[in-house]
């Protein structure tokens, strides 16, 4: 029965058509400036070329978002509700956020703490503005498509010192099939993410292991691989474990290097920097995996080998939309679309016919040197995507390559790897082909890699389009708050299930009145009328930083867990007060936060100061 109704306007529009005016108009200036910077300076007809080339690719890698829909993938409500729990942990007063406070029917979930999201606050930011699920959620994947593509850009035109190969290897990595398929198709944001550093990272030790010592750029190597890795740590941990794998053979590949003074200073200022900067997130992080119990430490039971690829999906030209991950169970049916895409493929087989035949005489020795490490990196990460790959057996090996090789559950997950290395390949070969015929045999070594690319790519975009499922929430209730995919992060033995939104569980001689919660915080007044204390059991999920207080004292009272982990407060005999239970960061969280800003401030300080005495001294 529906007794009363009321509909009123509010300012949600209005702070939403405020926004967009805002951006529309720093667009405009943009185009503006850049219209009387090319009047002023006249850009060449290269760089225009450049800079609408990258706008095109953001245009044609945002395809899936040109509508009014997401694609319907399998990680696509999770990290919504991961966004999400940013959005209502702010509005209650958390930051950084460490409790998802609404997730969980209200119960709360740690997600924050042990998977990265300093990206995501951007995608809560358009929630807080007042768009919907799916808009926000929409533009903030346009936004990491733009990131990536600058990104990419830089990094690849920092390597090999050309803006046209450079744009050659951003258009190809950021239409790679997998970072499509992973996008869209699983809608793993994680791995996205990690695909956005990955160029920082490449481009930072090449810039370590090959630029020249004694010039004043080389005091700056280190920065790329700093914010690179930072991003890892801070996004996803999992493409930061296959990095830091990779990183340690290229560091014994070229372990002469390694300890130069200057090459050594800058790898240890890159390992101390992404520590500080990220000390905010690794502290609370290791805090739980030392102190707590969660799911996530029990996981090594769990084989990968049988998840692995054929060499069918490595070879593949023609890539559709499909969800079938179970090769060894289903065959090639219904495939989700993993490999590496035909013009990487193609890129691969002519740098190996330049080695064969020794077609190389127009590199350098340091790309000479890259392109075959990077080959070589491509054709491992590829044989470790197989099933042929023997995880099962290093599985075994003991408790620590257990955790590992089961923390990885999917080996397509060493695709990210493989593309960024057959990129990298890409571009030797481009810069090969410059130096053997010019800028000619340039343009049709590029004008070939994006026909291939269309073949693959973009042939995959539009069937995505025409086959997956169409994903719309309108509200809080469409999108429900119980789902948490694999429930890592969970005490270990909760039972998820029983979590449900109810009023406080007492003994009969406890008496709750003025009963109020409001996310993870909770105000109600208790009075015991027994003779000894008893236990109020709350519908909170316990994790280490619940307190609870007298609000007129302040005098502190025991937490306890329930059976399932639910937050339980101890209420002494013959008390009679108003208790408050929240979550408090630990003061040595808070030190951690301070520690980071104060590194990120400190490093900004440090270059400008080093640039400003670098002009005045010429």
């Amino acid at each position: 029965m529906i007794s009363g109704l009321t509909i009123r306007e509010t300012n949600g529009l209005a702070v939403i058509f405020l926004f967009l005016v805002v951006v529309i108009s720093i667009l405009v200036n943009l185009l503006y400036t850049y219209v009387q910077y090319d009047r002023e300076y006249s850009l060449s007809v290269s760089q225009k070329g450049i800079h609408f080339g990258l706008a095109l690719l953001l245009l044609f890698s945002s395809l899936p978002l040109l509508q009014d829909t997401m694609l319907s993938s399998g990680d696509l409500g999770y990290h919504m509700l991961r966004m999400m729990g940013i959005k209502d942990g702010i509005l209650a007063g958390q930051f950084p956020v460490r409790i998802a406070p609404k997730w969980q029917q209200g119960y709360g979930y740690a997600s924050s703490i042990f998977y990265g999201e300093t990206l995501l606050y951007v995608g809560a930011l358009f929630r807080l503005i007042g768009f919907s699920f799916i808009t926000s959620y929409r533009l903030f994947l346009l936004f990491i498509n733009a990131l990536t593509i600058l990104v990419a850009y830089y990094s690849f035109r920092k390597i090999f010192e050309d803006r046209n190969i450079g744009l050659l290897c951003t258009v190809l990595y950021t239409l790679s099939v997998y970072r499509l398929s992973k996008t869209y198709i699983c809608g793993s944001l994680g791995e996205t993410f990690g695909i956005l550093f990955l160029p920082l990272i490449a481009c930072g030790f090449y810039l370590v292991f090959a630029q020249d010592v004694t010039k004043k750029q080389y005091h700056y190597s280190w920065i790329p691989l700093t914010i690179g890795f930072t991003g890892l740590v801070q996004s996803h941990l999992l493409t930061g474990e296959q990095a830091g794998a990779f990183t340690i053979l290229l560091c014994l590949i070229l372990i002469k290097k390694v300890f130069r003074k200057e090459t050594f200073c800058s790898l240890a200022k890159t390992v101390i920097y992404s520590v500080l900067l990220s000390a905010w997130f690794l502290v609370p992080f290791a805090d739980y995996m030392l102190r707590g119990d969660f799911v996530i430490q029990h996981v090594s039971g769990r084989v990968i080998q049988y998840r692995g690829l054929y060499l069918t999906n490595l070879l593949f030209t023609f890539f559709r939309n499909g969800y079938n991950v179970f090769y060894s169970d289903n065959g090639m049916a219904d495939s989700q679309p993993m490999g590496m895409g035909i013009a990487l493929t193609v890129a691969l087989l002519l740098w190996a016919g330049m080695l064969f035949f020794r077609k190389t005489t127009h590199l350098r020795r340091e790309e000479k040197t890259l392109g075959k490490i990077a080959g070589g990196f491509a054709v491992l990460a590829m044989w470790m995507c197989l099933s042929i790959f023997p995880w099962d057996k290093i599985h075994s090996l003991n408790d620590i390559t257990a955790t590992l090789v089961s923390s990885i559950q999917f080996p397509n997950r060493f695709l990210t790897i493989a593309t960024l290395c057959a990129v990298l390949v890409a571009g030797v070969v481009a810069k090969e082909i410059k130096g053997q015929y010019e800028t000619h045999g340039l343009q049709f070594y590029f004008a070939g890699m994006m026909v291939l690319t269309l073949c693959s790519s973009i042939y995959l975009m539009d069937d995505m389009l025409q086959t997956a499922d169409d994903y719309r929430i309108y509200g809080e209730e469409g999108m429900g708050s119980g789902y948490i995919a694999g429930a890592e992060y969970l005490p270990y033995g909760a039972d998820a299930s029983l979590f449900w939104p109810h009023d406080p569980y007492a003994a009969e001689t406890v008496n709750i009145t003025d009963y109020h919660k409001d996310g993870i915080k909770i105000d109600m007044h208790c009075e015991n009328r027994g003779d000894k204390t008893e236990t109020v059991e709350l519908p909170l999920l316990y994790y280490y930083g619940y307190r609870a207080y007298d609000k007129t004292t302040g005098q502190e009272l025991t937490i306890t867990t329930s059976d399932n982990y639910a937050v339980c407060v101890e209420v002494p005999a013959g008390y009679d007060g108003t208790v408050q239970v929240t979550f408090r960061s630990p003061w040595y969280w808070r030190v951690a936060e301070a520690v980071s800003w104060l590194s990120l401030l400190g490093l900004i300080a440090g270059v400008t100061l080093e640039k400003r005495r670098e002009r005045k001294a010429s």
